[in-house]
């Protein structure tokens, strides 16, 4: 049976405007929010023809998407603790349920690593992209210091750290020596943490993965190739609540 679709229309939606966007871009964000890509000068006095001209899709999905979101139990999505094995800490998570409005987190060291999440936590995406933001912040504090320390210790260079949040890379070297690490290393066990920043520093002089570029990662870790090989085994073990905050 196909998903009911929705009579409201036009639905409601948020515009956002990209310079590099060549035509209108419509997608559709859980919990079931139209999202329209417009570039940079566009006439939004057309967007009703558009939307009209798209509309049998837009209903269907909509109705899809929020179908698929009533039926996720935020109890198997939230988490109570959050484990950050590359620093061997563990925050308690814990929430403050107030239907209707808008989530903010907090957190704290003392008496013990604490993470409070205070809001509407039937709002999925938004609580875990909290989440996401807090795991942005905390890798700031710990990654760019050990980027610093073995930037030192093996006299491998970089300009500038940058951490991210993304799906699928654990890290990146800009041919303008920006050092970019995805903050979910900090779920990796330490040695594979450290072999990252190692693979991206050594990035600063082999841009590609040749050989020079394996001498030189083995040159300072030596099992390297071993390790690279768990690294990818651990390629897709994120925490659900990290990839439901890109959804």
């Amino acid at each position: 049976m196909p998903p009911k679709r929705s009579t409201q229309w036009p639905p409601a939606y948020r515009i956002t405007e990209n310079a590099r966007a060549r035509k209108v871009i419509l997608r559709i964000r859980p919990p079931g929010g139209l999202v329209i890509t417009v570039p940079r000068g566009f006439d939004r006095r057309r967007l009703p023809e558009i939307l009209e001209a798209h509309r049998l899709w837009i209903q269907a999905t909509l109705a899809a998407v929020q179908e698929h979101s009533a039926q996720i139990n935020p109890e198997q999505i939230l988490p109570q603790t959050i484990h950050l094995a590359a620093v061997d800490e563990t925050w308690a998570v814990t929430y403050e349920l107030h239907p209707g409005v808008p989530s903010e987190l907090s957190w704290n060291f003392h008496p013990k690593p604490h993470i409070r999440l205070r809001g509407d936590a039937s709002r999925l995406p938004a609580v875990c992209k909290l989440l996401r933001t807090w795991l942005q912040q905390y890798g700031k504090r710990h990654l760019k210091p050990w980027v610093e320390q073995l930037s030192q210790q093996t006299k491998l260079p970089y300009k500038r750290v940058a951490i991210r949040c993304q799906k699928t890379r654990w890290g990146s070297y800009s041919s303008l020596g920006t050092l970019s690490l995805n903050a979910a290393v900090l779920f990796l066990p330490p040695r594979l943490a450290r072999l990252v920043i190692l693979h991206e520093l050594c990035h600063g002089t082999c841009r590609l993965h040749d050989a020079s570029f394996w001498q030189l990662l083995q040159k300072h870790q030596p099992d390297c190739r071993r390790l690279d090989a768990e690294l990818r085994q651990n390629a897709h073990r994120f925490p659900r609540w990290y990839l439901f905050s890109f959804e």
